[in-house]
C-alpha cells in the first residue's frame, strides 16, 4: 500500500469472537518491526476496526474500492501503525 507494509487477514466467521484475530497480530507484530505498517478495514466490519485499534493501529482515512467477496464495492477504512 503505497510502498508501506500491508497487514491483511481473515477470520473464518464461525471462528470470531475468540481472540483469534487480536492473537494473531500480536504475534505478527512482535516479529515484523519494521514501520509503518498499513492495514484495510471494511468500515461495517466492527470486530476487525476493533483489532487494529486495541494493536495501535490508528484510522488515517478511507478509500472506496470492489470487494469481490461481497460482489460490490465497499468503504475500507485506512489504518497506519507507525
Amino acid at each position: 500500500m503505497e510502498g508501506d507494509i500491508e497487514v491483511t487477514y481473515w477470520i473464518d466467521p464461525a471462528r470470531w469472537g475468540r481472540g483469534i484475530a487480536s492473537a494473531a497480530l500480536a504475534e505478527f507484530l512482535a516479529v515484523e518491526r519494521r514501520r509503518p505498517l498499513s492495514a484495510r478495514v471494511a468500515e461495517h466490519n466492527h470486530g476487525s476496526i476493533a483489532v487494529l485499534q486495541r494493536a495501535g493501529f490508528v484510522r488515517v482515512g478511507e478509500e472506496t474500492s470492489y470487494a469481490d467477496g461481497v460482489g460490490r464495492d465497499v468503504v475500507e477504512l485506512v489504518h497506519r501503525l507507525d
